[in-house]
Parts: structure tokens; C-alpha cells; sequence
């Protein structure tokens, strides 16, 4: 599949672009519950230093900002309608069906209320009426498969219904049903699509990932239901965007990596410092990307509020001390920067410029031995 960009890559550029030529650019934006308020800042900072995009593809929460933005609201009223939003308007527990049908029941949460809400403040307009074009994707139960909405074949559903399909977490949700399938939250499968958006053809693909943690640290987990529910999940979604942005992230991807991670999935009381978050975050990454930083002119770039530090490497040391020697750092790091084959490990890359800022050695050492710098 390829999609044809060129109506809108060459057109007239922002006043303060330092580039005669504007690459065709898709802009992805991943999945995370209310982290995902952090594309409404990076929308901000598209705006402020003029750079435009051609098509979006969104995954759960990035699906449902992303409509919005594909569908003409201003970034103005994106925020004055999720801030107006409160955790009622999307769970409405299924009491009475867990009463009577215990672990038979579809969900634990009523699917329609959030679907109403999404009816509210979503645009009333179809795929093919989107001011740039639109996807978004879910996973079909059935089959195990994907499925991106509003690629040829895929346009004949409504956006509420897709946007819904795209965030309706597993247990917590109902499946949005469609000619005898049952489609779910595509961030089980892939919460930042970059293979999708490659096969677009872009010249220049700017990513969202909201799984990324300031410093590693061992969530606040409590041996409760839905605790283990949500964990699971994030730790699926933490090792296939792991894979991810190991096999797809180039020289052509802008990752943009706000720390949010800290807040809950459901935390509907820090939506203004998630924007924040990912607007500066934003600044700092697209004024310092080699592919997108010939885009902004270095009066734009004097003229931000905030300062703007580029991170161009992750440091990364191992404790002696703590290091056993087995080997899991080397394995998990898809960039080579240790060397486990001694009594203990060290370090190949004290400062590694090839670093997704994933966590992955982190995370899966098994005495927090790593510590990471400069993310």
C-alpha cells in the first residue's frame, strides 16, 4: 500500500522554515491512556515552529487526538475539550453484569458511555473528509491480525467507531463489533506504528512515544485485578515498543519521547503538565533532529520561551558492585553498547548516540546494576 502525499508536501511554507523544500511528513502518535494529553503539546510545537505534516496515524489515546487534528479542530479547542473531560465520561462499571454473569460478562466497564463521550467531541465527519488524511489502527480478535482505518477498503466505518475500536483496552472495554469480528485497542500490537507509517512513504516521519521513564524505577504495583491487568499490559506494550523502535527508527524518524510515564494511565488531574511535557519535549527534539531541524530558522529557534537543550546521546554506566555477569544487558541492546563476556559487564558506549532512550537494559537487569544518564 502507498499513499500519494504530494497535494499537500509542496505547498507554501511556513514564514519562518529555513528549507526551500518541506518534506512529505506523517506524524505518529502512540498509545498511553491520559499521557496521551502530551500530543496536544506536540502539536503545539509543530505550530510554533511551522512544521506541517501530511497524513497522521494514531494508535489508542493517539488515535483519538489525532482524529481531532485530522479533522480540523484548532489545538485550542483539542484542549479545551479533553480538559473538560472527567473519568466518569468514559468508565461506567458494569456492576449489574458482574453481579449476574461474574467472569462472563464482556467488560468490567460500560463501552457505550465512552462511546458517547467520543460522539461529543469528536468530528462529525467521515475518513475521506478529514483535512489531512487519517488512520488508525486495532487488532481483530478473531484472527490475531491488524487493522489500520482509512487505508483503500478500510474507510466504510464510522470515526467514532474507529477511534473506539482503537482504545477499547481489553477487559476494561467492549470490543467494537463489525461484520462478525470483535476489534480491540491496537496498542497490544503496536502502540507506535512506524512500520504503518513507513509504508506511507514519507520523507520524514515524527514519532510519539509515551512509554519512556525519566530514570527507571520499579512501578507501585499492588497484587489487585486490575492492578495486574494494566501491568501486564504496560509490560507487553513496553517490550513490542521495545522491537519497534529498535527495527524502525532511522535516520528519517524524529522521536519525540516525553517523560509522562510517571502518571497513571488514568489520571485525568495532570492533563495541563502532560501538555507541557510534551510540548517542550517536542521543542527540544525537532530543533535538534538532523531532519527536522532544517526546517526552523534560527530566528524561531531565538525567539522560544523555553530553552532548548538538545540530548544528542544517553549515558550509561553498570556498578560494578551490583553486576553479576549474566549477560542479559548485551543481549537486550540492539545498539551494542555493552560487552558481557568478562566476570562482570562494561560499558562499549559510555555515550551512545544510537540509544532509543527505551529502557530495555534497565529494565531487564536483573540487579539494577545500569543506570542511564542524558535522557
Amino acid at each position: 500500500m502507498s499513499l500519494d502525499l504530494s497535494r499537500t508536501a509542496y505547498a507554501l511554507r511556513h514564514p519562518g522554515q529555513h528549507s526551500a523544500h518541506r518534506p512529505r511528513t506523517v506524524l505518529v502518535l502512540g498509545g498511553g491512556g491520559m499521557r496521551g494529553m502530551a500530543h496536544v503539546g506536540v502539536l503545539k510545537a509543530l505550530r510554533t515552529l511551522g512544521i506541517q505534516y501530511d497524513a497522521i496515524v494514531g494508535t489508542s489515546i493517539g488515535s483519538l487526538v489525532g482524529a481531532m487534528a485530522a479533522g480540523g479542530y484548532s489545538i485550542e479547542k483539542i484542549e479545551a475539550l479533553i480538559a473538560k473531560v472527567q473519568k466518569e465520561d468514559y468508565f461506567k462499571l458494569n456492576f449489574l453484569k458482574f453481579l449476574f454473569k461474574g467472569t462472563r460478562a464482556r467488560s468490567m466497564y460500560h463501552g457505550e458511555t465512552f462511546r458517547a463521550t467520543l460522539k461529543k467531541i469528536l468530528p462529525d465527519v467521515p475518513f475521506g473528509g478529514m483535512k489531512v488524511p487519517f488512520y488508525c489502527n486495532a487488532v481483530r480478535l478473531e484472527t490475531g491480525g491488524s487493522v489500520f482505518w482509512g487505508t483503500p477498503g478500510m474507510q466504510d466505518i464510522d470515526l467514532v467507531d474507529a477511534v473506539y475500536s482503537s482504545c477499547a483496552l481489553p477487559g476494561v472495554f467492549e470490543p467494537h463489533e463489525k461484520d462478525g469480528y470483535s476489534y480491540m485497542d491496537g496498542g497490544m500490537v503496536d502502540s507506535v506504528p512506524l512500520r504503518f507509517a513507513k509504508t506511507l512513504n514519507p520523507e520524514l516521519i515524527i514519532a510519539v512515544d509515551l512509554s519512556l521513564k525519566g530514570t527507571f524505577k520499579a512501578p507501585d504495583y499492588k497484587n489487585k485485578l486490575l492492578s495486574t491487568l494494566y501491568r501486564t499490559f504496560e509490560i507487553v506494550e513496553e517490550v513490542l515498543v521495545e522491537q519497534s523502535l529498535h527495527m524502525h527508527v532511522d535516520w528519517r524518524v524524529a522521536l519525540i519521547q516525553p517523560k509522562v510515564s510517571h502518571t497513571s494511565r488514568f489520571d485525568f488531574n495532570t492533563v495541563s503538565e502532560v501538555v507541557r511535557e510534551g510540548e517542550s519535549e517536542a521543542l527540544k527534539v525537532l530543533t535538534s533532529h538532523a531532519a527536522t531541524r532544517e526546517l526552523v530558522s534560527t530566528e524561531v529557534v531565538d525567539g522560544l520561551t523555553c530553552p532548548v537543550r538538545p540530548r544528542d546521546y544517553v549515558s550509561i554506566r553498570i556498578d560494578a558492585e551490583r553486576c553479576i555477569g549474566c549477560g542479559m544487558c548485551e543481549m537486550v541492546c540492539e545498539t551494542e553498547a555493552f560487552w558481557a563476556h568478562g566476570e562482570k559487564a562494561t560499558v562499549r558506549k559510555l555515550s551512545n548516540y544510537e540509544c532509543t532512550r527505551d529502557h530495555t537494559c534497565a529494565r531487564n537487569c536483573p540487579t539494577n546494576a545500569i543506570s542511564l544518564g542524558n535522557l
